[in-house]
Order: structure tokens, then sequence, then C-alpha cells
């Protein structure tokens, strides 16, 4: 016989608690994702000892639900036990114990370690609270809030996430160059923004509904993204956005080749059109700028002179990434103990004064060393090269997606440190570790339209 509930006057029923309990967990769950990707760092409640960030506050909330409810305690240990990623990541965490230790810095450990704790949070509520397709299209949407209050910084000049400072000491303020401000987001940084929108813009090219990736699949949100980048300031991330286009376009659906070699060259076009109309304009001089300051940057030219660089500070800046190289071989960083966190920066590499390391594998190197620095390659670079054999093997659009823009996002650290954004490279991360994995099935070949006719005319003879 078949179980049935039956409902009692005056009596709550079990069925209904449990629905306002997963609804409460499932806002709670949304709460995290927009605190986690669009929420600033500055904004929380201020502490002496552990300023709470209104990511932590909701890690904190995220974990007392699932440490109150048995069957979600069991599940997220069972993806800390049984995710394959958490074997590349052992070593890396050895090298952050230790440090933490042997130079009495809690923040050497603690900082990486709420790192990956809120990639494995997401890992759990992608599996069993939104799923693949869901959590993809709230982290569009939120794509869609930050490149529309990114327009409107433009507008105001400073931005709008400024004004939920609560915590001293993080906000850096507004960044100027050559007379133009930088657009920052939600970020610390210019640069920091610059590499969340590298994250960002493979998020636009895929389909949730169709499961396909197309460059072009949603060209607003692209040129608002565009917009973004150019409005950043950042000649690393115009580079690296320009290349990432490139692989978009090479990684899209074959079937939309032929459309988007229109699509691109019609684009092209216009903007060749806008910018000759535009030239004498402070914004057309704006664009030359940055795109003759990327020119200059990769070939060692001097085009965007003529748009008022400065020559001298452009080859300073890049004299300035070549110095940093000969930091791997100072003295005052120990080859197998990094110097930690907690003691700020300032040195002399060559005689040069050195206080800042724009390439976040070698602020690695200072941090921990080589072990944490090859160690992490070992995690990130891994995780990448995986993502890369299954799209061979899957043809999963997700896994395209995720590919371009964690590969992306680890060759612009390449130039910049990661200014508190690792966590969108994890959100990629996240993303593909739940996405399905299943082997490419091709489809059948249609039948010849002579066949069915065959078999219609046998089955009325029957």
């Amino acid at each position: 016989m078949e179980n049935t509930a039956v409902f009692v006057p005056g009596e709550k029923s079990k069925y209904l608690r449990n629905d306002k309990e997963l609804n409460a967990f499932k806002k709670i769950a949304v709460g995290y994702v927009f605190a986690l990707y669009v929420l600033p760092q500055y904004f929380g409640l201020p502490n002496p000892i552990f300023d709470l960030t209104a990511v932590r506050i909701m890690i904190i909330l995220v974990l007392a639900m699932v440490i109150a409810d048995y069957q979600r305690t069991q599940d997220f240990k069972n993806i800390l036990f049984t995710e394959k990623i958490g074997l590349v990541l052992i070593p890396y965490i050895i090298v952050i114990g230790y440090t933490m230790v042997l130079r009495a810095d809690l923040n050497a450990f603690l900082n990486p370690f709420i790192e990956f704790l809120e990639m494995y949070i997401l890992i759990y509520l992608i599996k069993h609270t939104f799923g693949v397709e869901e959590f993809t299209e709230l982290i569009l949407t939120l794509v869609y809030t930050l490149t529309f209050l990114g327009m409107l910084e433009i507008a105001m000049g400073t931005s709008p996430f400024s004004y939920l400072t609560t915590i001293d000491g993080i906000y850096t303020g507004r960044f100027i160059r050559g007379g133009h401000y930088r657009i920052m987001s939600s970020a610390n940084h210019s640069l920091g923004y610059g590499l969340m929108l590298v994250t960002m813009l493979p998020v636009s090219a895929y389909d949730v509904k169709t499961k396909e990736f197309n460059v072009f699949r949603r060209p607003v949100l692209l040129i608002l993204l565009m917009v973004n980048v150019f409005q950043t300031g950042s000649r690393s991330t115009l580079g690296v956005a320009f290349a990432e286009i490139a692989l978009m376009f090479v990684l899209s659906d074959l079937k939309y080749f032929k459309a988007n070699c229109i699509y691109l060259a019609t684009g092209l076009v216009m903007f060749g059109f806008i910018l000759a109309a535009a030239f004498k304009t402070s914004f057309g001089n704006y664009i030359m700028l940055q795109l003759t300051s990327v020119y200059d940057s990769v070939f060692d030219t001097t085009y965007s002179a003529a748009y008022g660089a400065d020559v001298t500070q452009l080859r300073q800046s890049k004299a300035y990434r070549d110095l940093l190289e000969e930091i791997f071989h100072v003295d005052w960083v120990n080859p197998i103990l990094g110097l930690g966190r907690k003691r700020g920066f300032r040195s002399l590499v060559n005689g040069r004064k050195v206080e800042s390391i724009d390439n976040f594998y070698i602020a690695e190197f200072v941090r921990y060393a080589y072990p944490g620095m090859y160690s992490f390659m070992l995690y990130a670079f891994s995780l990448t090269a995986s993502m890369a054999k299954d799209i061979i093997k899957t043809r999963s659009g997700i896994i395209r997606m995720c590919f371009v823009g964690a590969s992306m996002y680890l060759l612009n650290i390449k130039v910049v440190d990661s200014l508190q954004t690792l966590k969108y490279l994890y959100v990629l991360f996240a993303i593909y570790i739940c996405a399905d994995k299943s082997p490419y099935v091709p489809k059948e070949k249609k039948k010849s339209k002579y066949v069915k006719k065959e078999k219609f005319y046998f089955a009325r003879i029957k």
C-alpha cells in the first residue's frame, strides 16, 4: 500500500517545513554568490582582529546551515574528501601551512585557505542547490550587473561601490592616468577589475539553453564588457582581452564560423568608422591612446606618444617588469622558505628600489618561495590542462567557457598581481568541476529519404 501524508489541522507539516528550509537555504546560497561575485572587500563589519567582510559573513551563514543539517554535512564532507582537485591542492596547502608556522604569519595560511573554502562552498552549492546551468545563469546576471554599474561609473567618475566603504584601509580611491579616470568597479584597483573582466568575457559566449559556445552569442554584453575593459586604462587587460576574443572566436561552435566572420568584419568596419568620426575628439584620442599603448608595449614602439602617452614612463614600466625577474636571484628571499604575507614589501633589486610586484608568480615566490610558486602552478595549470583535454573529449560549450576565462586569467597575472581576484578564477574552476564530462557522441546521420519512402510503401502494402 502506498504511503500518504495525512494533514492534521493545527499540526505543522514536516514537508512544508522542509520546503521553507530549502527556500531559506537557497536564498542564503544566492546571497553568498552575490557577495562573492559583486560586493567589495571593504564592505562588511570592521573588527580589530579579523574583518568580517560581506563574503566572510555569508561563508559563516552557509556553513552554519550546512552543519545544522546532517545530510548537508555529509554531502559537504563527501566533496572535501572525494573531489580529485584536493590531490593537486595538497602540496600548496602544506607550503602555506609550514610558512604560517615558521614565519609566525597567520595570514600566510588564512588568506589562501579562505579562497579555497569559497571554491569548495561553490562546488557544494552547484552540485546540491543550483545545478550547473542555473548557477551559470546566476553568474550571467551578475556579469550584466557589474558591466552596467561599470557604465554608471564612467558617467559618475567614481565607483558606485565606494559608497559601501565600511572597513577602512582597503578602498584605494580614484585612479587617474593621463587625465582619464580608470574605472575599478567593486575591485580594490583598476587592474583588479581588469582581471575580473577577463574571467567574465567568455560567460557572454555561453548559451545556457542550447549549451553552445559562440563568441557573438550576446553582442550587446560583449560590447559592454569591452567598453569596461577600455575604461580600466589597463594595457595588459586590453591586450589579453583581444587575445581572449580571438580564442573565443576559434573555439566557437563550427556552425557559426561563417556568420561570425561576417559579424567580425562588420564590427571592425563599424569600429573604424566610429573611430574616424571621433578621431579629433577626446573619446577618439583615448581609444587610440589605449590601442597604441598596447602595441607599443608588445613591439617596443612609440606610436602612443602621438596621443599623449608618456613614452619614458612606458619604457620605465617595461624595464621595471624586466627587473622583477631578477628577484629570483636575490639573497633576501630564501628559495625554500618565503617571506610570508605579513611583511610590507620594499627592497632593492640590482640597486633599484622595488615596492610592488606586478607579477603574481613572482609575488608567490616572495611569499612562499619556489615550493609555493610551483605548487600553485601545479594546481592551476593542471586544472586548466584538464579543461583543454575535456574540450576535445566532450566538445562541451561550458568547459570551453571555463577554459578561455581560466587560461587568459593565468596569462594576465604574469604582468599583474592577483589583487584579491583569484575567487573569480575559482568560480570558473567550480563550474568546470561540476560540469558534465560525458564523452561526445556524434548525432546519427539522417537516413536517406528514399529509405523512408521505401518503408512507407511496404507499410501500406501490409
